[in-house]
């Protein structure tokens, strides 16, 4: 009778899967994958509430079971899974009441479903794998990444309605594959990959919790291939980092954690919980660059896509292949982007064909490069960004440059400030750096008391970046590169800027705002930092329904 009714609901599930509605318009769907029950709360909050209130279909995948070595096993990973369902209720602001079903999976593999009673659009998905710190099955998730023929049984939870069942490495792919087709997302969230070698050394070569690695490289390798976006979320590391969410943020996402720890006996409302639930970083922030007057360019499925006026054509790429979230506009007609495994800088200047820059030392196969920002100037075209070493490097026409630096966050800014110098901007962990190139092609490093927590971004005669209250501040060149005016925000996003100046954030309530001198206006909801044209008079960003849409500035 039980396989029966879960036959049933499967092709009821594939009838009803949102896809592309009749008038061409995506059904915001979006789909988590994560190792852990407390995972997407600590770690893709204030994102995945925000796409709940907008009324997005929204799901979340939960790999292992979470049971670490806690006994019973059972029961632990039973009010794990409880916890997860009140934080969601409470997300959702909607009693923790839901409906339970059973999904099948290649291989006739059973899995659990919830779905809240008041909003069935909200869902958890439990596979049940074991966690890395199980005494009887130690790193099974890694395992099964690395090791394709290795066999893990999952665990079942206390009051479960589903068996346990075995997974090899293309099982679990194969299941993440499945639930992508039943839920048809329109946006895709996933853990860090990569993590940053610079920090979290306790754990090791893989830089953070083993599972939330190998969570992250599952749902690369399943889901990437279908060329929805894919947004990665560093971990335990946007510890390693200031805190960058507004006082209401925190206090919100701190509520719903709460609601979770009252299950957990394992977790508590102090640290290190607190440095988690008072950031949210993504590992590869889009940047501010990439819009122009007329588009935008964006990777996707590993090719470089450029939108102008609504229509959209590849770029080739001969001679490598573009890394996601790289490219940027270095000026009219001049895109610039890098290798996708390397991190090695292309540059591109109208009609040319791409000529390579190469990588900065040192050398570190391990660590990635951030995205690089490029300027025009009399003699070509300056790269700068951070290096492997953590810190800056700049590519002149004389070569790689390494300004200094050893503790830089996110993307580095370049900006030709007056009378023609190129000035080097980016954000640390002590505070704004700051360079002016020199003739000789390096920098010359100016002072700054300025503390970003995020990227900076910049425009001609200007700069701008987000505190530690998610207020924006405004730098001035005619006033020495130091404050000129401060603007009460309430930023979850690092800003873009352009002439004016003209600012745009993605604030609290998770939309788009526009900040000029005379005044603010809100545009709709967004999923990440937008980008402004150069003039100012349009903005861009990556929407709920998986598309990049562009706003007019009034």
């Amino acid at each position: 009778m039980l396989r029966a009714g879960v036959l049933l609901l499967v092709v009821a599930l594939s009838l009803a899967a949102p896809g592309v509605a009749a008038a061409g318009s995506p059904r915001p769907s979006h789909l988590q994958v994560v190792a852990h029950p407390d995972d997407d709360m600590l770690f893709m909050s204030p994102d995945v509430p925000l796409a709940i209130r907008a009324g997005a279909r929204v799901t979340t995948v939960f790999l292992t079971a979470g049971e670490s070595d806690v006994q019973p096993q059972a029961e632990y990973a039973a009010s794990r899974q409880a916890g997860a369902r009140a934080a969601f209720a409470a997300m959702a602001g909607v009693a923790d009441e839901w409906t339970r079903s059973v999904l099948e999976l290649p291989g006739h593999r059973l899995v659990e479903w919830y779905r809240l009673r008041q909003r069935p659009s909200v869902g958890l998905v439990f596979l049940g794998l074991p966690d890395d710190n199980n005494p009887r099955s130690r790193h099974a998730l890694s395992r099964l990444w690395h090791e394709p023929g290795h066999r893990e049984r999952t665990i079942t939870a206390a009051g479960s309605i589903v068996p346990p069942t075995s997974h090899d490495r293309a099982s679990v792919i194969e299941c993440l594959i499945r639930l992508r087709e039943t839920f048809a997302p329109t946006l895709i969230r996933a853990q860090d990959p990569r993590p940053d070698p610079r920090y979290q050394q306790q754990w090791g070569s893989a830089h953070d919790h083993p599972d939330h690695v190998a969570a992250a490289r599952f749902t690369e390798t399943a889901l990437r291939a279908t060329g929805l976006p894919l947004l990665n979320y560093r971990d335990y590391n946007v510890a390693d980092a200031p805190p960058n969410l507004p006082e209401r943020v925190v206090a919100d996402k701190r509520a719903v954690f709460a609601r979770y720890a009252e299950h957990d006996s394992q977790v508590s409302l102090g640290e290190p919980y607190d440095a988690w639930i008072a950031s949210m970083r993504l590992r590869r922030p889009p940047g501010t660059r990439w819009a122009s007057a007329d588009g935008h360019v964006q990777v996707r499925r590993n090719e470089l896509v450029l939108s102008r006026s609504g229509v959209e054509s590849v770029v080739d790429t001969p001679g490598f292949v573009p890394r996601d979230g790289s490219a940027s506009f270095a000026g009219p007609g001049t895109i610039v982007a890098q290798e996708r495994d390397s991190g090695a800088v292309w540059l591109k200047e109208g009609p040319r064909s791409w000529r390579p820059l190469g990588l900065p030392p040192p050398r570190n196969p391990g660590v990635d490069l951030g995205p690089p920002s490029a300027v025009p100037v009399r003699d070509g075209v300056v790269v700068a960004l951070r290096d492997a070493g953590g810190g800056v490097s700049v590519r002149t026409a004389g070569g790689w440059c390494r300004l200094g630096g050893n503790d830089v966050g996110d993307e580095v800014s370049a900006v030709v400030g007056s009378g023609g110098a190129v000035h080097v901007l980016a954000a640390s962990r002590s505070g704004m750096l700051h360079w002016r190139l020199t003739a000789a092609g390096c920098g010359q490093q100016v002072t700054s008391g300025e503390r970003p927590v995020g990227a900076i971004a910049t425009t001609s005669g200007y700069a701008t970046y987000r505190d530690v209250r998610g207020d924006l501040v405004v730098l001035a060149e005619a006033a020495g590169w130091t404050r000129v005016r401060t603007i009460d925000a309430r930023a979850i996003s690092d800003p873009a800027i352009a002439p004016g100046p003209v600012l745009a954030a993605r604030n609290a309530d998770g939309l788009l705002v526009i900040y000029e001198p005379e005044g603010e206006t809100t545009l709709g909801p967004i999923e990440s930092q937008p980008a402004l044209s150069p003039d100012g008079d349009q903005a861009a960003a990556l929407t709920g329904d998986g598309l990049v849409r562009t706003f007019r500035v009034p």
